[in-house]
């Protein structure tokens, strides 16, 4: 460790230390903690509950619900599209659809309280995370990391659109506290496939990953006899060349396709439709290096840190990263926040 580096450490610790022994903002943020409860039970949630309107992202969640329970496609055409015109069509992987068929029959608006009140459980489960990640999982700790987060870019746009991240985060989190994690991180992957990475990373008994394995191959089972086995062809096939190819809306923060946007400013002279095989080729690279190379470099930390680090060069260097992606990356400073307390501790 080099001077600099120290001295860095050396002033977060300095910090943390500062915040521990300081009653009074101690006091405010618990009491900012619990406002921020009450305005999300109290307005926030009943805000989003009485909404009946379809212009919101989990419309996309009940339509494959609805088309799997009534043994339609899944899929909606797929042609040439770019990242420029990108379809709002369901695109997920055939189980999370087969899963979401139970719900089929249910009017949007059912479908979407329901989904709210998940969502909402979701994000207590993931403050809840952060606490026991940070250190102790007591209601106070709680309830300010519960501040931090919806205080935090994209969480609660995540909510209000319906986006099945908040489940996401919960599972990821849970199972970096020890919770059945190739279950849950499995689960993770079926939904969105760059979970892979940590599912990889962390150490895991072969006895773990048996149930993992048989959930795995029952839900691959389940997606083929719910949706139709042709639609695992569609989706490698159309869905996950058009996804791979990013997006140009500013909602869009990834840095790997940042280099594209780049490139436009500087004079590439884009004209829409499929992007250029380098242009894709990149974005291909770029999503697989950074969490390989994250790998590679906290091989020597713990399975932790290492996995919450592949995780977050995942999702920030995957083609689309959406604002709503960004709270995941909370589960990084809370094990900092820990590893710091220890230190401090001896």
């Amino acid at each position: 460790m080099n001077k600099s580096t120290k001295n860095v450490i050396d002033g977060i610790s300095t910090f943390v230390r500062g915040i521990r022994r300081s009653k009074l903002l101690g006091t405010a943020l618990f009491v900012l903690a619990i406002t921020h409860l009450a305005m999300q039970l109290c307005v926030i949630a009943p805000t989003l509950f009485a909404r009946t309107d379809q212009d919101r992202d989990v419309v996309v969640y009940w339509q494959a619900a609805q088309n799997a329970h009534n043994q339609e496609f899944i899929y909606g055409e797929y042609p040439n599209y770019g990242p420029d015109s990108l379809p709002q069509n369901y695109d997920y992987a055939p189980p999370f659809a087969a899963v979401l068929s139970s719900l089929g029959a249910l009017s949007f608006v059912t479908f979407a309280r329901l989904w709210l009140g998940l969502t909402i459980v979701a994000f207590w489960v993931f403050a809840w995370c952060l606490a026991k990640l940070s250190g102790e999982g007591s209601l106070r700790r709680t309830l300010i990391c519960g501040l931090i987060a919806g205080l935090f870019p994209g969480t609660y746009l995540a909510i209000a659109l319906g986006q099945v991240d908040p489940v996401l985060w919960a599972l990821f989190a849970l199972g970096l506290i020890g919770v059945a994690r190739p279950v849950l991180w499995g689960l993770d992957a079926i939904v969105k496939p760059y979970y892979l990475w940590s599912l990889l990373a962390a150490p895991h008994s072969k006895r773990a990953l048996i149930p993992a394995g048989v959930l795995a191959v029952a839900l691959i089972v389940l997606g083929g006899s719910v949706c139709g086995w042709d639609s695992y062809l569609v989706w490698v096939r159309d869905i996950l060349p058009t996804l791979t190819q990013g997006n140009f809306k500013t909602g869009n923060v990834s840095v790997s396709f940042a280099v594209l946007r780049l490139a436009r400013f500087l004079g590439w002279n884009y004209l829409g439709g499929p992007l250029p095989t380098i242009a894709h080729l990149w974005l291909t690279v770029a999503s697989i290096g950074a969490p390989f190379l994250t790998w590679w470099f906290m091989r020597r930390f713990s399975s932790q840190l290492k996995c919450a680090s592949i995780i977050a060069a995942s999702v920030l260097f995957a083609p689309v990263c959406w604002t709503c992606y960004l709270p995941l990356l909370l589960t990084l400073p809370a094990i900092g926040f820990k590893t710091i307390l220890a230190q401090n501790n001896n």
